[in-house]
């Protein structure tokens, strides 16, 4: 397991190992040059520095080559910048909260301390979730059969039954059966067959062996995604809720908000930007006081208009509803300066993104909010940016470790504050 930060550099060359620079196989540069480039449905993994050199891109997670190189990436963003537990367990904070996942037995720390690579996590996090399932007891459903048997069974079929050709000592039958084989199930077997096949650990690989042998009546999923649609929300699976997104994320090696991709294969690799949108989305929304809507992608809103359809949809990160009054806030992945004469690292695109925005969604009137990460050197600004008159652009740090930024509280829960 070889790990970076984003933005590294990985060469063939012979260099000292740092978390910026790392030395590869030549097969595993030339797979990456050959598949990590991206297109027009994907954005790059790699770019291209030098005909030995490439350097990856604002992705994070585990990428795993067919050479068998695993190449881990970390979020740049940490309070020391050379150590790779704190970044680990920054990435593992930001996934577990945006994805409301909660490890039982190997909590973050742990994970830091012990310097385990985030896809033993991840799977350690699986395990530890089917074995509390499997203790609770799994759900059983009914699943339709169709078959022909030499007794009635259920109900007959009479159309197929008649347009049988030979075998007419057999019934044309359908149906029901009480069982643990449903989609939920299958999917959880199949997921526990994949880490059994994967790991590296023999903690996990033991712990997954004993859960096949405890699901032994459950068939393994002959189409995955059409079982993982099929999967039911409701109030007989509630004991299944935490372990759904781990099972996507095992098996479709992604997250549920994860940009499109093959060139990730058979790795886990989450777009930094928008694993930032939704770790600031689910910060907020577990702060505001109870009543005020948090919704995230609000989509109902257009551009402009012509003869009367809607071009040009809108997308704002997220929209605050409390009562009449909206808040429109936007997250960037992005490090802002202290030097004034490049605008601090602001970029003019996203102030005409957000005064539309405030336009459409907020009467153009109010206050908006530019999330950026936290660093040292983060401009200070005495007053927010003046769009119109009425419209306010706030420009603020988020702590991503305390999950907070300033002025939101003043701004959104003062009226619940004079209460």
């Amino acid at each position: 397991m070889l790990t970076v930060k984003e933005f590294a550099r990985l060469t063939t060359k012979e260099v000292p190992a740092s978390l910026d620079r790392i030395s590869i196989p030549p097969s595993a540069f030339d797979w990456l040059f050959e598949h990590g480039r991206g297109d027009d449905d994907t954005l790059p993994l790699v770019q291209i520095e030098s005909p030995d050199t490439i350097s990856v891109q604002n992705y994070v997670g585990v990428i795993e080559t067919p050479c068998g190189t695993q190449i881990e990436i970390l979020p740049k963003h940490t309070s020391d910048e050379n150590d790779a537990g704190v970044a680990r367990r920054l990435l593992i904070t930001m996934i577990t909260e945006s994805m409301k996942i909660t490890p039982r037995r190997a909590p973050n720390a742990e994970i830091a301390a012990f310097n385990l690579p985030m896809t033993e996590w991840l799977a350690s996090a699986f395990l530890d979730e089917a074995s509390e399932l499997v203790r609770r007891g799994l759900r059983s459903g009914y699943t339709t059969f169709e078959t022909r048997e030499p007794f009635l069974r259920g109900k007959l079929d009479v159309a197929r039954q008649i347009s049988a050709t030979g075998g007419l000592h057999r019934f044309s039958i359908r149906f029901n059966e009480f069982s643990l084989n449903r989609p939920e199930n299958r999917i959880l077997r199949s997921a526990v067959e994949h880490v059994a096949r994967r790991t590296k650990s023999d903690q996990n690989w033991r712990r997954a062996r004993e859960l096949s042998i405890l699901l032994g009546d459950v068939p393994v999923s002959n189409d995955i995604p059409s079982d993982l649609g099929s999967w039911e929300q409701s109030r007989q699976l509630a004991d299944y809720i935490q372990i759904r997104p781990l099972c996507d994320l095992l098996l479709s090696n992604r997250l549920p908000f994860a940009v499109a991709g093959n060139h990730r294969g058979a790795s886990m690799l989450f777009p930094m930007e928008r694993l930032f949108e939704r770790y600031v989305f689910s910060s907020l929304k577990s702060q505001v006081p109870a009543g005020v809507q948090v919704l995230w992608q609000s989509h109902d809103k257009y551009l402009c208009a012509l003869d009367a359809e809607g071009w040009f949809r809108m997308k704002p990160d997220i929209v605050v509803i409390d009562g009449t009054r909206t808040w429109v806030f936007d997250a960037k992945w992005k490090r802002l300066t202290s030097s004034r004469k490049g605008y601090f690292g602001l970029d003019q695109s996203d102030f005409y993104q957000l005064f539309a925005y405030g336009q459409k969604y907020m009467a153009g009137a109010g206050d908006m909010f530019l999330i950026y990460p936290a660093v040292p050197n983060f401009p200070v600004f005495a007053e927010p940016f003046e769009l119109t008159k009425d419209l306010r652009l706030h420009v603020l740090p988020f702590d991503l470790y305390t999950r907070d930024a300033p002025m939101w509280h003043s701004v959104i829960c003062q009226p619940h504050c004079n209460e």
